[in-house]
Protein backbone atom coordinates (compact mmCIF):
# COMPACT_ATOMS: atom_id res chain seq x y z
CA UNK A 1 0.00 0.00 0.00
CA UNK A 2 1.00 3.61 -0.54
CA UNK A 3 1.48 5.68 2.63
CA UNK A 4 2.15 9.25 1.47
CA UNK A 5 3.94 11.89 3.53
CA UNK A 6 3.54 15.32 1.96
CA UNK A 7 6.72 17.20 1.04
CA UNK A 8 6.17 19.98 3.59
CA UNK A 9 6.03 17.53 6.49
CA UNK A 10 8.78 15.23 5.19
CA UNK A 11 11.17 18.18 4.85
CA UNK A 12 11.05 18.94 8.58
CA UNK A 13 9.03 16.41 10.61
CA UNK A 14 9.95 18.02 13.98
CA UNK A 15 9.04 21.60 13.01
CA UNK A 16 6.08 21.56 15.43
CA UNK A 17 7.71 19.89 18.45
CA UNK A 18 10.70 20.06 20.82
CA UNK A 19 12.17 18.05 23.68
CA UNK A 20 11.16 18.82 27.27
CA UNK A 21 13.62 17.62 29.92
CA UNK A 22 13.16 17.17 33.68
CA UNK A 23 16.38 18.30 35.33
CA UNK A 24 17.89 19.17 38.68
CA UNK A 25 18.57 22.91 38.89
CA UNK A 26 21.90 22.54 40.72
CA UNK A 27 24.74 20.05 40.73
CA UNK A 28 28.03 19.78 42.70
CA UNK A 29 31.25 20.82 41.01
CA UNK A 30 34.64 19.16 41.47
CA UNK A 31 34.98 20.78 44.90
CA UNK A 32 31.52 19.71 46.05
CA UNK A 33 30.08 23.23 45.72
CA UNK A 34 26.69 23.67 44.07
CA UNK A 35 26.55 25.23 40.64
CA UNK A 36 23.83 25.67 38.05
CA UNK A 37 23.16 22.35 36.35
CA UNK A 38 24.15 21.82 32.74
CA UNK A 39 22.28 19.80 30.10
CA UNK A 40 22.79 16.09 30.73
CA UNK A 41 22.31 13.26 28.26
CA UNK A 42 21.05 10.97 31.07
CA UNK A 43 18.02 13.10 32.00
CA UNK A 44 14.45 11.87 31.61
CA UNK A 45 12.60 13.70 28.87
CA UNK A 46 9.47 13.89 26.77
CA UNK A 47 8.26 15.87 23.78
CA UNK A 48 6.32 19.15 23.53
CA UNK A 49 3.92 19.70 20.62
CA UNK A 50 3.08 23.29 19.62
CA UNK A 51 -0.24 24.43 18.15
CA UNK A 52 -1.87 27.81 17.58
CA UNK A 53 -5.35 29.18 17.03
CA UNK A 54 -6.67 32.72 16.73
CA UNK A 55 -3.34 34.24 17.68
CA UNK A 56 -2.78 32.11 20.79
CA UNK A 57 -0.06 29.44 21.07
CA UNK A 58 -0.17 26.28 23.19
CA UNK A 59 2.20 23.51 24.23
CA UNK A 60 0.93 19.94 24.64
CA UNK A 61 2.69 16.98 26.22
CA UNK A 62 1.67 13.89 28.18
CA UNK A 63 0.46 14.15 31.76
CA UNK A 64 2.90 11.42 32.81
CA UNK A 65 5.83 13.58 31.61
CA UNK A 66 4.68 16.49 33.78
CA UNK A 67 3.79 14.13 36.64
CA UNK A 68 7.39 12.87 36.76
CA UNK A 69 8.51 16.45 37.39
CA UNK A 70 5.78 16.94 40.01
CA UNK A 71 6.75 13.75 41.84
CA UNK A 72 10.42 14.77 41.99
CA UNK A 73 9.46 18.25 43.15
CA UNK A 74 7.17 16.94 45.89
CA UNK A 75 9.96 14.72 47.26
CA UNK A 76 12.69 17.37 47.23
CA UNK A 77 13.50 20.92 48.32
CA UNK A 78 11.52 23.68 46.65
CA UNK A 79 13.18 24.77 43.42
CA UNK A 80 15.34 21.66 43.14
CA UNK A 81 13.95 20.63 39.73
CA UNK A 82 12.55 22.24 36.62
CA UNK A 83 11.35 21.35 33.15
CA UNK A 84 13.50 22.73 30.37
CA UNK A 85 13.90 22.59 26.63
CA UNK A 86 17.16 21.57 24.99
CA UNK A 87 16.95 23.56 21.77
CA UNK A 88 18.70 26.93 21.37
CA UNK A 89 19.30 27.15 25.10
CA UNK A 90 18.33 25.40 28.29
CA UNK A 91 15.02 27.28 28.75
CA UNK A 92 12.62 26.72 31.66
CA UNK A 93 9.03 25.62 30.98
CA UNK A 94 6.95 26.53 34.03
CA UNK A 95 4.39 24.03 35.28
CA UNK A 96 1.20 25.81 34.26
CA UNK A 97 -0.15 22.70 32.60
CA UNK A 98 -3.73 21.58 33.04
CA UNK A 99 -5.21 18.17 32.28
CA UNK A 100 -8.32 18.53 30.13
CA UNK A 101 -11.44 16.51 30.80
CA UNK A 102 -12.15 13.71 28.30
CA UNK A 103 -15.19 13.43 26.09
CA UNK A 104 -18.16 11.82 27.80
CA UNK A 105 -17.64 8.05 28.09
CA UNK A 106 -13.87 8.17 27.48
CA UNK A 107 -11.23 7.36 30.08
CA UNK A 108 -8.83 9.90 31.67
CA UNK A 109 -6.54 11.66 29.22
CA UNK A 110 -2.75 11.34 29.42
CA UNK A 111 -2.56 14.95 28.24
CA UNK A 112 -1.18 18.18 29.72
CA UNK A 113 -1.60 21.53 27.96
CA UNK A 114 -0.72 25.15 28.68
CA UNK A 115 -0.56 28.43 26.80
CA UNK A 116 2.91 29.72 25.88
CA UNK A 117 4.26 32.90 24.36
CA UNK A 118 4.64 32.76 20.56
CA UNK A 119 8.14 34.22 21.00
CA UNK A 120 9.14 31.17 23.08
CA UNK A 121 8.34 28.80 20.21
CA UNK A 122 10.06 31.08 17.70
CA UNK A 123 13.19 31.21 19.88
CA UNK A 124 13.33 27.42 19.74
CA UNK A 125 13.36 27.59 15.95
CA UNK A 126 10.00 25.85 15.89
CA UNK A 127 6.60 26.68 14.38
CA UNK A 128 3.22 25.95 15.98
CA UNK A 129 0.82 23.91 13.90
CA UNK A 130 -2.09 26.14 12.90
CA UNK A 131 -5.49 24.79 13.89
CA UNK A 132 -7.10 27.49 11.77
CA UNK A 133 -6.05 25.98 8.44
CA UNK A 134 -8.95 23.49 8.55
CA UNK A 135 -7.29 20.88 6.35
CA UNK A 136 -9.65 17.94 5.98
CA UNK A 137 -8.37 14.55 7.13
CA UNK A 138 -9.02 11.83 4.51
CA UNK A 139 -12.17 9.86 5.28
CA UNK A 140 -10.27 6.57 5.14
CA UNK A 141 -6.89 7.26 6.71
CA UNK A 142 -4.57 4.24 6.61
CA UNK A 143 -1.44 5.43 8.43
CA UNK A 144 -0.06 7.85 10.97
CA UNK A 145 3.30 9.59 11.28
CA UNK A 146 4.63 9.95 14.85
CA UNK A 147 7.46 12.37 15.65
CA UNK A 148 9.41 12.82 18.89
CA UNK A 149 12.70 12.78 20.76
CA UNK A 150 13.67 9.41 22.33
CA UNK A 151 15.57 10.09 25.54
CA UNK A 152 18.11 7.31 25.00
CA UNK A 153 19.38 8.98 21.80
CA UNK A 154 20.72 12.01 23.70
CA UNK A 155 24.51 12.23 23.57
CA UNK A 156 27.28 14.72 24.26
CA UNK A 157 28.85 16.42 21.26
CA UNK A 158 31.58 19.05 20.81
CA UNK A 159 33.04 18.11 24.20
CA UNK A 160 36.27 19.92 25.13
CA UNK A 161 37.84 21.85 28.00
CA UNK A 162 35.29 24.64 27.54
CA UNK A 163 32.29 22.36 27.96
CA UNK A 164 29.95 20.35 25.75
CA UNK A 165 26.64 20.34 23.96
CA UNK A 166 23.95 17.66 24.11
CA UNK A 167 22.53 16.39 20.85
CA UNK A 168 18.84 15.43 20.90
CA UNK A 169 18.04 13.53 17.68
CA UNK A 170 14.47 13.17 16.51
CA UNK A 171 12.74 10.01 15.33
CA UNK A 172 9.77 9.71 13.02
CA UNK A 173 7.73 6.52 12.75
CA UNK A 174 5.26 5.72 9.99
CA UNK A 175 2.90 2.89 10.91
CA UNK A 176 -0.47 1.58 9.80
CA UNK A 177 -3.88 2.56 11.14
CA UNK A 178 -6.63 -0.01 10.72
CA UNK A 179 -9.52 2.44 11.07
CA UNK A 180 -10.25 6.12 11.58
CA UNK A 181 -10.05 6.52 15.39
CA UNK A 182 -12.74 8.00 17.63
CA UNK A 183 -10.71 7.87 20.87
CA UNK A 184 -7.38 6.37 21.95
CA UNK A 185 -5.81 4.44 19.10
CA UNK A 186 -2.85 2.32 18.03
CA UNK A 187 -0.55 2.49 15.04
CA UNK A 188 0.82 -0.95 14.21
CA UNK A 189 3.07 -2.30 11.48
CA UNK A 190 5.01 -5.46 10.78
CA UNK A 191 8.64 -4.89 9.80
CA UNK A 192 10.98 -6.72 7.47
CA UNK A 193 13.85 -6.15 9.90
CA UNK A 194 14.39 -4.65 13.34
CA UNK A 195 14.62 -0.82 13.32
CA UNK A 196 17.88 0.92 14.17
CA UNK A 197 16.37 2.31 17.37
CA UNK A 198 13.91 0.31 19.50
CA UNK A 199 13.40 2.45 22.63
CA UNK A 200 10.78 5.15 22.07
CA UNK A 201 10.68 6.48 25.65
CA UNK A 202 10.81 10.26 25.36
CA UNK A 203 8.48 10.45 22.35
CA UNK A 204 5.58 10.86 24.78
CA UNK A 205 3.84 14.14 24.05
CA UNK A 206 4.96 14.24 20.43
CA UNK A 207 2.58 14.75 17.50
CA UNK A 208 1.05 12.03 15.37
CA UNK A 209 0.13 13.41 11.98
CA UNK A 210 -2.19 12.25 9.25
CA UNK A 211 -0.89 13.00 5.78
CA UNK A 212 -1.99 12.92 2.17
CA UNK A 213 0.15 13.66 -0.88
CA UNK A 214 -0.35 17.41 -0.46
CA UNK A 215 -1.62 18.11 3.09
CA UNK A 216 -1.15 17.01 6.68
CA UNK A 217 -2.79 17.64 10.03
CA UNK A 218 -2.94 16.62 13.68
CA UNK A 219 -4.22 13.13 14.42
CA UNK A 220 -2.92 12.34 17.89
CA UNK A 221 -0.39 12.74 20.70
CA UNK A 222 1.91 9.79 21.41
CA UNK A 223 1.70 8.45 24.97
CA UNK A 224 3.54 5.13 24.52
CA UNK A 225 5.43 3.15 21.91
CA UNK A 226 7.52 0.03 21.57
CA UNK A 227 8.98 -2.56 19.24
CA UNK A 228 7.77 -6.14 19.62
CA UNK A 229 10.01 -8.64 21.41
CA UNK A 230 10.90 -10.22 18.07
CA UNK A 231 11.95 -6.84 16.69
CA UNK A 232 9.57 -7.25 13.75
CA UNK A 233 6.58 -5.16 14.86
CA UNK A 234 6.19 -1.53 15.91
CA UNK A 235 3.41 -0.14 18.10
CA UNK A 236 2.60 3.53 18.73
CA UNK A 237 -0.25 4.38 21.11
CA UNK A 238 -1.88 7.79 20.81
CA UNK A 239 -4.44 10.01 22.42
CA UNK A 240 -6.80 11.26 19.73
CA UNK A 241 -5.85 14.89 19.05
CA UNK A 242 -7.65 16.13 15.98
CA UNK A 243 -8.38 19.81 15.50
CA UNK A 244 -11.73 19.53 17.32
CA UNK A 245 -10.18 17.61 20.24
CA UNK A 246 -7.45 20.18 20.76
CA UNK A 247 -9.86 23.12 20.50
CA UNK A 248 -11.95 21.45 23.21
CA UNK A 249 -8.86 21.17 25.44
CA UNK A 250 -8.01 24.82 24.81
CA UNK A 251 -11.54 25.87 25.76
CA UNK A 252 -10.98 24.28 29.18
CA UNK A 253 -7.88 26.39 29.97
Amino acid sequence: MDYPICDQLAANPAKHCAAIVVTANFEPDDRGLLQFAKPDEKLRSGTLTFVETEGRTFAITCLHVVQHYRDLTAASDEGAYSMRTMVNGFLVVLDRFITPQPQYGDGPLDIAIREVAPSFVKHLGKEPFSLDLRSEMPSAIGHGYAVGFPETLKKRVHENELGYKVSMPQVQILAELTHTPRSRFQLFSELDEAPAHTNFSGMSGGPIFWSSETEYGMLGITYEGDVGSDGKTVHIFGELATRDNILDWIAQI
